[in-house]
């Protein structure tokens, strides 16, 4: 998925928290860049995330870029 950020933390027990995030440099009435929150996801210790989750992100990803200005709250 490129153009992506993710921050990863590790929380209790071993499991895994990821923010998935999109460097938004063309949004309307935006005078800098700014990182926009796609989606939040949580797996299990030595897991992956699914195929559909990615297709969920991906939807959002998509959703987010139809806006322009864009939804910032």
């Amino acid at each position: 998925m490129v153009g992506w950020f993710e921050v990863r933390v590790d929380g209790p027990k071993r499991h895994h928290y990821r923010l998935l995030c999109l460097l938004d440099c063309e949004a309307q009435a935006q005078s800098k860049p700014f990182l926009a929150v796609v989606q939040g996801l949580d797996k299990a210790f030595r897991t992956t995330l699914s195929d559909s989750d990615y297709a969920k992100v991906r939807a959002l990803r998509d959703e987010y870029h139809r806006r322009n200005p864009r939804s910032t709250s």
